[in-house]
């Protein structure tokens, strides 16, 4: 997509940041969306979830630029089914398997116990997710 490569550039760095912080202005402003419902403002919750599909929109674009490098989370390739599952497995199976319990960890040394637990639903979610998709690319050689 772009006329020279992106690699060990400051933009793809930048790629990278941006991608992380739209996806991330997302998941808040649909949180956020969440507790004005809750507290009886639905048109501000309507205006933080058009503001929400936004972020997301841009997110989607930084990844267009960032196809060619790799994904962000986990530098594979990805665009095809096959690398997409490939990808999102690399990244689930290092979210279940290594960071979560990482956090848990950590958070119950420092007396978390509430953050703990948390961080350790997670990891099962994770790992969940994981084999959905393994069976997701085992079906993959049945197509």
């Amino acid at each position: 997509m772009c006329s020279k490569s992106l690699e060990g550039s400051q933009t793809l760095q930048n790629l990278r940041d941006a991608f992380a912080g739209e996806c991330m202005a997302k998941a808040r402003y649909e949180y956020f969306a969440q507790r004005a419902d809750i507290e009886g403002y639905t048109e501000i919750a309507a205006a933080f979830r058009q503001v929400a599909q936004s972020e997301e929109g841009q997110a989607l674009g930084h990844l267009e630029f960032l196809q060619e490098i790799g994904d962000p989370v986990s530098n594979q390739p990805f665009g095809s089914t096959i690398d997409n599952l490939t990808s999102a497995i690399i990244g689930e199976d290092h979210d279940g398997n290594t960071m979560y319990p990482e956090f848990a960890k950590v958070a119950r040394e420092e007396g978390y116990q509430d953050v703990a637990s948390w961080f350790e639903t997670l990891a099962e979610a994770e790992r969940i997710q994981l084999r959905r998709f393994k069976r997701a690319m085992e079906t993959m050689g049945d197509a």
